[in-house]
């Protein structure tokens, strides 16, 4: 057996699948943010001690993101190059937002205090300039000692071309007997830019102590209930031993998000759906993605928390509109929806437990997406009163009734995720004709149409057990570790093949003893390769796939061509400068087979639903009972999401189970 568990801010879900990769049992509990192993615990304790017992784990946490955005930890110290001490407070020129008369820059995670500077320098070609000073290395390492750091980060100038001074730093600080992680930014990006590759070693530091602790417990933990191996989800996709995410954690810091990319592209897959915008839409935030084939796209960057990270994943585009998003009256006096989020506890009102404040959940149960009598998680009964309560002091504010507030922070909602799906899809040269929108988490489902309409998508597809989606896909996952080294070429024209090729040899024969340390056998693992890729001038690149023998005309091709698709304009006649070289390496996936949902004999009822502002009777559908096309408005329920089909849309469950919605002309 083989068993998903991934924690979300609201819930922690649970899928267990066979040696063939049929699902046998599900589960879904309350996360518990203070310590996601409880909910992982809890969440196996409601399976059959059988399906437990030499299982394989699959973990997906939000534990490193939260450890970032919530700044929880002990101080860290900072090793650098004379005379970058302050490279963390000065950052980059640009502002993200650059009409705000009272923005303030990200406040770095490292305080000033503890940032100290050693003697030596390093050329961007890995020329040693100036030696390392051993004894200012050893004052360096006695300060940090002193000052009771956590961990530390070590990140020199232009370390990536010549690695030899960090090592020997980090092994001054294993000879003091100091026992603190440390992260070497050679070993965290090995890139240029100094500012993003010191940013991103300095929050593997901070992360680390609270990571390794949350794994090794939780491994502990779950060997107690005869599991016999655990894996972890990373951000880019693949799975990993809990040593490789112990050891780099800010690989893992969007895993849940990546976790659902996998499985919804299994699913659409499956089929025969090879274009597809997913909508994870979980209790916090919702995730989207655009993909194309049966990769999704890798983003070589990102930003938490205003801070720059380098570092690979599925290309996720993140918005703080989810189930328990917050609905308030912005400064402005406005309705506005989010970021602020309910979580899992107290989590909505209607959850009845303890929740006041409207979500975006007691609005759909409002308006009646959400039938009166409906349970969370098949389970516990949702309440529309304290909904109502929630709503009112909103609808007294704004003069409007409960349900016109509702219906008003659904329609927002909608709009921020399908503005969130054009930034991922249209602003990136990705046309949405023919495209589907795969609709999963607890929410998606529910407001999957309506943003299928603003943009233009004539078909959604729902899958069978839609908010435990996430789950399913770390079933999906297969390994994956990738890996990068800036090597710049100033005129990618005057690179030959021969040369591409002893570049790539010497990356991938790294990448793979690094493999090999942690317990996995790399010899079947498979090689697939990005260069980045820039005009003369620019300061961004574009990731083009190539193959190790291939002739420099044939990236400058792809190169063209894809900033063409990109941008709307190439030019030929221009130098071009390759600078980064990035090796993935992917293990076979694991099996899966058709997911179904299991058949629901209940009777169907009504719910009245408010349509433009008017209320209609539609009726209440139980997914696995449904044999015939359904026109809308209707709503379809299972346990772990509802499905609102609005007037105008026609449902019916396909050959592989997936509920699928197509606008019709009734």
């Amino acid at each position: 057996m083989r068993i998903g568990i991934e924690c979300g801010g609201t819930f922690t879900d649970v899928v267990v699948v066979d040696d063939v990769g049929r699902i046998v049992a599900t589960n879904k509990v309350f996360s518990t943010p203070e310590d996601p192993s409880l909910a992982v615990l809890e969440g196996l304790g409601g399976l059959p001690d059988e399906l437990v017992d030499g299982a394989e784990l699959m973990h997906g946490s939000t534990v490193a993101t939260n450890a970032l955005l919530e700044r929880k930890g002990g101080p860290i110290g900072l090793i650098t190059t004379k005379g970058f001490r302050d490279l963390v407070f000065l950052q980059r020129q640009d502002r993200t937002r650059m009409y705000d008369l009272g923005y303030t820059k990200p406040e770095p995670l490292v305080a000033r205090r503890h940032i100290v500077e050693v003697d030596e320098r390093v050329s961007a070609e890995g020329e040693v300039l100036r030696g390392l000073d051993e004894e200012g290395v050893a004052r360096a390492v006695a300060t940090l000692a002193e000052a009771g750091v956590s961990a530390i980060a070590v990140c020199l100038l232009h370390a990536y071309a010549n690695p030899e001074h960090e090592r020997r730093i980090a092994a001054a600080i294993e000879a003091a007997g100091l026992g603190l992680p440390v992260s070497l930014s050679h070993e965290v990006v090995r890139e240029f830019r100094e500012y993003e590759r010191t940013t991103t070693t300095v929050v593997d530091a901070f992360i680390r102590p609270r990571v390794g602790v949350y794994l090794e417990n939780l491994r502990s933990h779950v060997a107690e209930r005869s599991i016999r191996s655990m894996a972890v989800m990373q951000s880019n996709g693949g799975i990993v031993p809990p040593e490789a995410a112990i050891s780099r954690p800010v690989t893992m810091l969007l895993s849940g998000p990546a976790a659902g990319v996998s499985g919804a592209v299994t699913i659409a897959s499956a089929a025969g759906v090879d274009r597809i915008v997913t909508m994870d839409m979980g209790g916090t935030s919702t995730d989207v993605s655009f993909v194309e084939g049966e990769e999704p796209e890798l983003a070589t960057g990102t930003v938490v928390d205003g801070l720059p990270l380098r570092v690979p994943l599925v290309d996720i585009h993140t918005v703080g509109a989810g189930g328990g998003s917050i609905v308030h009256i912005d400064a402005g006096g406005l309705l506005s929806v989010g970021p602020e989020s309910a979580g899992a506890d107290p989590g909505p009102a209607c959850y009845g437990r303890g929740g006041t404040r409207p979500t975006i959940t007691d609005a759909n149960l409002l308006v009646g997406a959400m039938p009166a009598g409906a349970r969370l998680a098949g389970r516990f009964e949702l309440d529309r009163d304290a909904a109502r309560a929630a709503f009112e002091p909103l609808a007294a504010a704004l003069g409007r009734s409960v349900e016109q507030v509702a219906a008003d922070a659904l329609q927002l909602a909608d709009v921020t995720m399908a503005g969130a799906i054009r930034e991922v899809s249209l602003e990136r040269g990705h046309e949405l004709d023919g495209a589907a929108l795969i609709a999963y988490g607890g929410a998606g489902a529910l407001h999957a149409a309506s943003v299928a309409e603003e943009l233009g998508i004539d078909r959604v597809l729902v899958p069978p057990h839609a908010g435990l989606t996430s789950a399913y896909g770390l079933l999906t996952a297969s390994f994956k570790r990738d890996f990068s080294a800036t090597w710049f070429q100033p005129d990618l024209a005057a690179v030959s093949a021969a040369e591409l090729a002893a570049a790539c040899r010497e990356i991938e024969a790294a990448a793979r003893a690094e493999i090999a340390a942690t317990g996995v056998a790399a010899g079947g693992l498979v090689a697939s390769w990005l260069a980045d890729i820039r005009y003369r001038g620019q300061g961004f690149e574009l990731a083009v796939p190539f193959a190790p023998g291939d002739e420099a005309g044939e990236l400058l091709a792809g190169f063209h061509a894809a900033h063409h698709r990109q941008f709307g304009h190439s030019s030929e006649q221009r130098a071009a400068q390759l600078v980064t070289v990035r090796l993935r390496l992917t293990g076979e996936k694991p099996p899966v087979a058709a997911v179904q949902t299991a058949a629901n004999d209940t009777p169907a009822g009504t719910t009245s639903i408010l349509v433009d502002g008017e209320r209609r009777d539609a009726p209440v559908l139980h997914r696995g009972g449904m044999s015939a096309p359904v026109q809308g408005p209707a709503v379809v329920a299972d346990d772990t999401s509802t499905t609102l089909v609005p007037a105008g849309w026609l449902a019916e469950i396909d050959e592989h189970g997936n509920l699928l919605l197509e606008r019709s002309a009734a």
